[in-house]
């Protein structure tokens, strides 16, 4: 379901590739750089009337649940409201709603955050936000997120996707593969699931084609399969260079302890959400030399921003400690930081209303992201999905415990999707 007078309707065969779920120093100026830096003068705490801040997350719900995502923007708002100041001084106030994975929770959601008046509202991971966005678009109220699930995420001129997510990576591998790796052979391996999934791997193959990979080999599995070793031996099968598993995290463990058991020699390659510790751990001998595409820098790396991060969450208490070996508290907690940003700068205009928020956003250009690529919300980043603002991936190798970055810089797919426009 589209709905909504903002959306921009988009060939679904499109969507599916871009729209795959993840059920899965400031930068230099020319956008390719590391991150801004989180560094500080001295504390500083906010005081006065607070910014309403709307946030919406799926938690405890049969399709999914994500309340990782949840602790990494709580902490955050702890962060920026007694370190940073808030916006302008004023503290940060999180009016949270949780959704159970179905449209009809999604749109109670919007409907009891808009009498909080949000100047925003931060997107967590939400299967229904198809049905929810248009009513954000009614009151003109900016959507804020940086994990794009669903169609309207992608395509709504009042969506504004500040780190890609899956989609980013999924784009991003098949640059990789074929540009750097060179691949001549590869197998996408992918949960068999009715809808975007399945068009995706599909879509996939014919972007993989037409970049020069003669053997594409599309390889379907269910998600409650109780042995992936057969899908793996058939996607093994005629030695390929690589193999790129579209699963959720669940399923990547899975798919690392059928690759050890058989010995597989291709290149494994996983998207963001399967490189979290729990993931890792279970995968054994299976996960060693995983290759993930990120849209974040790696949490157990050096960079400023990222140190910020893992002290922060280890200081919020005993749950956020836990969840920052995770690529979903990673993006809840970047994608607070850079709205508060975002917020600051809007302010510092005028009053602070939903119209002078989605203007700033949109005047965006290599703003500096918080771990991640700077973003530019201008709606043209990826064509056919203005919502995205930020292409950029890093490819990590998981090596003897530690990631390793195999190009030393952020790259991206965006342009690939003219392919098959």
């Amino acid at each position: 379901m589209r709905g909504g007078r903002a959306t921009i309707p988009v060939p679904p065969r499109l969507l599916a590739l871009v729209a795959v779920v993840a059920l899965v120093a400031t930068a230099c100026s020319s956008g390719k750089g590391a991150s801004g830096t989180a560094a500080t003068a001295g504390a500083k705490r906010a005081a006065g009337a607070p910014v309403v801040v709307g946030f919406v997350n799926q938690e405890n719900a049969p399709p999914g649940s994500f309340p990782e995502l949840r602790l990494g923007v709580q902490a955050a708002v702890r962060y920026v409201n007694e370190e940073l100041g808030g916006v302008g001084g004023r503290p940060v106030q999180l009016a949270s709603c949780a959704t159970a994975g179905t449209p009809e929770s999604s749109q109670a959601c919007a409907n009891q955050l808009l009498p909080r008046s949000p100047v925003a509202v931060i997107g967590g991971v939400d299967f229904g936000a198809d049905t929810s966005l248009p009513i954000y678009e009614r009151s003109a109220l900016p959507y804020v997120g940086a994990s794009p699930t669903v169609d309207a995420e992608l395509t709504s001129s009042d969506a504004f996707m500040l780190t890609g997510g899956a989609p980013a990576e999924l784009l991003g591998e098949a640059s990789y593969l074929t540009d750097t790796v060179h691949a001549h052979r590869v197998s996408v391996l992918y949960v068999d699931l009715p809808g975007l999934l399945s068009s995706a791997a599909q879509i996939a193959g014919q972007i993989l084609k037409k970049k020069g990979v003669a053997d594409t080999k599309l390889v379907p599995e269910k998600a409650d399969a109780p042995d992936l070793t057969p899908a793996v031996t058939t996607a093994n099968g005629g030695n390929p260079d690589a193999i790129a598993t579209v699963f959720p995290a669940q399923g990547c463990s899975r798919v690392m302890h059928a690759k050890a058991a058989l010995g597989v020699k291709a290149r494994m390659v996983y998207l963001g959400a399967c490189l979290e510790r729990p993931v890792l751990a279970a995968g054994g001998a299976g996960a060693e030399d995983a290759v993930f595409a990120t849209s974040l820098l790696p949490y157990d790396g050096a960079d400023p921003d990222v140190a910020t991060y893992r002290t922060k969450m280890r200081q919020y208490g005993r749950a956020a400690a836990d969840a920052s070996l995770s690529e979903l508290a990673q993006t809840g907690f970047a994608v607070l930081v850079d709205l508060v940003r975002v917020l600051t700068e809007a302010g510092a205009r005028g009053p602070l209303t939903p119209a002078t928020v989605t203007a700033q956003l949109k005047a965006t250009r290599d703003h500096p992201g918080f771990m991640s690529h700077p973003f530019t919300c201008d709606g043209k980043q990826v064509s056919l999905v203005p919502a995205v603002c930020n292409p950029w991936v890093r490819l990590l190798q998981y090596h003897r415990g530690r990631f390793q970055d195999l190009t030393g810089t952020w790259i991206s797919g965006g342009d690939l999707v003219k392919l098959v426009g």
